[in-house]
């Protein structure tokens, strides 16, 4: 049990404690006094500043250059990592998912320093068949450590459904090696009768808040098995690009499609305005694909390709709407200046596709590249195509992925919802474009 050992304090050195005074929850080994030391990685320990004055408890590693990641800022909260102290983090995180009106579908139930956990991700998916599973990430050390209570405050968190819970963990990520830790194979921690965690059917809500149904895999899918994190970008572009904008008809390309998330929300919209929907899923997994295809249903092509290497086999002008929603092209600090020729490299293949008068919708989930940068390659890979982009609508994360203004490190997904004209040439967001030919 992650208990805290009262003779480990550590200290920070005199002036060092602006930063965290201001809200940031972690603390650099060079912010501290001395080397830290003296415990094992994922111990709990108490933070003073120089002055000897408590400051928090929070877990450190004497390995990682983040030595310590705070979990309380109450001095009489002995073990900020008891069951009972994490079921009331889980009760009050989820409430903040019930208000903004997710009580009946998948969300994330923990998004680690915004809900006050770091290093711990918990996605909540509501089951087709009945019940729910929680998939669980444990990134740090100090999660690692505490994963037995994590089991045992999530029996408290859902008591009243207990007995319809599975749980899944994924420590299958590489970010674990910054802690120090190893990727471990995938877990199921307590399985459902009757549920196939690898072929699942889970309740996401739709762009008008009515369940939509997605075939996906728990156990050897991408993340947690799906991306919850897009769910307002997507409302956000069935929104801006109306069905009126396009006729009768609509032909999308949705890139990087995993099991065609975006495609099978824009499909539902579409059609449920009498438009006629053509869906081309691009993704490198064949298992994706085939996810894809049952999930978007209707008129669905899947392609397998590079996104980075196959889009030309697409001719000019081919889409009326392309989704481009890349994973990470920038994994580390050194990565940033190839990362993003990369988005640019991909999003001139988009804007060389997508028709005069289309629509776009740009991702980048990288949270190294900065928002600037990230317009930056897209303008670029406009010009490269002798395209005007009037963008129409920004996003970021969904509102159960909250984000703290202390913490910009959990700042990382951007999007962006825009209209596509010839240089110099503006096209109304209402209207993008006539008289096109869907051959």
């Amino acid at each position: 049990m992650a208990q805290i050992n009262k003779d480990v304090i550590w200290r920070l050195r005199p002036g060092a404690d602006r930063r965290f005074n201001s809200g940031h929850p972690w603390v650099y080994s060079n912010e501290l006094a001395e080397s830290p030391k003296g415990i094992e990685p994922g111990q709990v320990v108490e933070l003073q500043d120089a002055s000897n004055k408590f400051l928090a408890r929070g877990y450190g590693n004497p390995a990682s250059l983040i030595s310590f990641r705070i979990l309380s800022k109450n001095p009489a909260e002995k073990n900020p990592l008891s069951p009972e102290t994490l079921a009331r983090k889980f009760g009050a995180a989820a409430k903040l998912r019930e208000k903004v009106g997710l009580k009946d579908f998948s969300y994330r139930l923990c998004f680690a320093e915004a809900d006050g956990l770091p290093g711990l991700i918990i996605d909540r998916y509501v089951l087709k068949a009945g019940g729910q599973a929680f998939v669980i990430q444990a990134h740090t050390a100090g999660i690692d450590r505490a994963l037995p209570e994590i089991f045992k405050a999530l029996e408290l968190h859902a008591a009243e459904s207990w007995s319809k819970t599975g749980i899944v963990l994924r420590n299958d990520v590489s970010v674990r090696k910054l802690e120090g830790l190893t990727e471990h194979k995938v877990e199921v921690i307590r399985p459902l009768a009757g549920v196939d965690f690898n072929h699942v059917t889970i309740l996401v809500a739709s762009y008008d808040f009515k369940p939509l149904e997605f075939t996906t895999d728990l156990v050897e899918g991408q993340k947690t098995g799906f991306f919850l994190d897009q769910s307002e970008n997507i409302r956000m572009a069935a929104t801006k690009i109306r069905p009126e904008a396009f006729g009768k008809k609509i032909r999308i390309l949705d890139l990087c499609c995993y099991v065609g998330q975006w495609s099978t929300h824009l499909m539902k919209r579409y059609r449920d305005a009498g438009v006629e929907v053509e869906v081309v899923a691009f993704d490198a997994s064949n298992k994706a694909l085939e996810l894809a295809k049952k999930n978007i249903g209707g008129k669905c092509t899947a392609v397998q390709g590079d996104v980075l290497k196959d889009l030309t086999q697409f001719p000019d002008q081919s889409f009326d709407l392309i989704i481009s929603d890349p994973p990470a092209l920038i994994k580390g600090r050194k990565d940033i200046p190839a990362g993003i020729h990369a988005y640019m490299q991909l999003n001139t293949q988009v804007f060389r596709i997508v028709k005069v008068g289309g629509a776009v919708v740009c991702c980048s989930c990288s949270a190294l590249l900065e928002e600037a940068d990230f317009l930056k390659a897209l303008a670029k890979a406009a010009r490269r195509n002798s395209r005007t982009v009037q963008w129409i609508g920004r996003g970021a994360q969904a509102a159960d992925h909250p984000m703290l203004a202390e913490f910009p490190e959990g700042h990382y997904l951007k999007a962006w919802v825009g209209i596509v004209s010839e240089s110099g040439e503006s096209v109304s967001a209402e209207k993008p474009g006539k008289g096109r030919n869907h051959d």
